[in-house]
């Protein structure tokens, strides 16, 4: 045994050992429990610097929005579908309004979590109730109604001072939180007045010679589109204008002689303007870079959906049959189908046409234009959509569809 064995050996020992699976989870449990207390202080610090220096924006109202999407503990599988039931009402409407379901009738509106869960509830008289939700706020007017109610998904957030000295004929929100109110003014047949996202009133444009009876903000806040009309020789002229609120002058302004203005929408690219005679797009400059004439044919509706536009158009016969189709937006026609029986409502969500009719809902690919059919009870009347998924909705329920919950149907 040589002088230096015994340290030899120490040094071999110490070499050979390794951490166990227990001290490894030991050493990383407590680096997770230390970046717990980091974060738990910075949420500390955080809430005392807005109690100190925002503390009249700070309300119970934001806690209790917050806490909604806080899971204190386990986390749960989110179910893939889910049914709601209401009190049922023959003028209830629905809308999807921050992943809860909104209904709304001429007593009020009611906003219901998919658990059940009644997170608002408030009680108003109006005789033509219209809702519009841009992800921030759910905006609740009358129309030719005076009033404005403005919430959140727990209260009341904003309604105006007093009410609107004329009638209210429509409203926008864009998706950072303006809107745009179409009303009127003494010495004017219309006014569109634009609000900011802290309710500000921004920008109001007159019109002395229009009846304005659409408008669409832009995601911004910052320019709007309407669509008008007025007579002019003895016929009927619809009019599209484009307005910046930096600007009193219209951008870029369209006349249509012998149509009647049913709606105006901003696009992917551009904006769009339909009548009793066509589907026309523009572009950011205003061009005319697409148009559907309709020549005779019955419109049924239509509608904007991302990259698509939907038309629909009674047939001919006392079957009373309907035919769909889809739009790019520059006019070309991406899908026909036609349906035997009227439609009750129809949507497109993602990539699919859903078509509802009586105990039928039709589900089409836009690409492929193959369809599938499914039995679902005849009380539901209307389509609600969310994202790429869609929502069957009656007087007292709603429900997302899953083909797995419904008989396919035989074609």
């Amino acid at each position: 045994m040589g002088a230096f064995s015994a340290f030899k050996d120490k040094k071999r020992q110490t070499a050979s050992e390794t951490p166990t699976v227990a001290s490894h989870y030991i050493k990383l449990g407590r680096k997770i429990a230390t970046l717990r207390y980091i974060v738990l202080a910075f949420v500390v610090a955080f809430a005392v610097y807005s109690l100190s220096f925002h503390s009249d924006e700070i309300t119970i109202e934001n806690f209790r929005y917050m806490l909604k999407f806080i899971n204190l503990g386990e986390e749960a599988e989110t179910p893939e579908g889910g049914v709601i039931t209401f009190d049922g009402s023959a003028g209830n409407k629905g809308i999807l309004f921050k992943g809860d379901l909104a209904v709304m009738n001429e007593s009020g509106l009611t906003v219901t979590g998919w658990d059940g869960e009644v997170l608002l509830k408030s009680d108003f008289m109006f005789d033509h109730p219209k809702m519009v939700e841009n992800g921030i706020n759910l905006f609740c007017y009358d129309i030719g109604g005076n009033d404005i109610k403005v919430f959140n998904s727990y209260s009341r957030v904003w309604s105006p001072e007093k009410p609107f000295e004329y009638p209210i004929y429509g409203l926008a929100a864009s998706q950072k939180g303006g809107f745009a109110v179409i009303t009127s003014q003494k010495g004017y047949r219309s006014a569109v007045h634009v609000y900011d996202s802290a309710f500000r009133l921004i920008y109001s444009r007159l019109f002395g010679d229009d009846y304005v009876d659409f408008v669409d903000i832009n995601k911004d806040g910052n320019e709007f589109i309407t669509a008008a009309h007025f007579s002019e020789k003895g016929n009927l002229v619809t009019r599209i204008s484009r307005f910046k609120t930096d600007a009193e002058d219209a951008v870029s302004s369209s006349t249509f002689v012998g149509e009647i203005p049913l709606g105006v929408y901003y696009t992917e690219n551009g904006y769009a303007l339909m009548t009793s005679e066509a589907l026309r797009f523009f572009d950011n400059d205003g061009n005319n870079i697409g148009t559907v004439e309709f020549k005779g044919r019955e419109l049924l509706s239509g509608r904007i959906y991302g990259k698509y536009a939907l038309v629909t158009y009674g047939l001919n016969g006392l079957s009373g049959g309907a035919q769909a189709v889809v739009y790019d937006l520059n006019g070309n026609t991406v899908l026909e189908k036609q349906f035997s029986s009227s439609l009750s409502d129809t949507s497109v969500c993602g990539e699919k046409l859903y078509a509802l009719s009586p105990g039928a809902l039709s589900e089409t690919d836009i690409a492929s234009g193959k369809e599938k059919v499914y039995s679902v009870p005849t009380s539901f009347s209307t389509l609600v959509r969310d994202g790429d998924r869609v929502i069957l909705f009656s007087e007292n329920r709603a429900e997302y569809f899953e083909s797995k919950n419904f008989e396919r149907q035989e074609q």
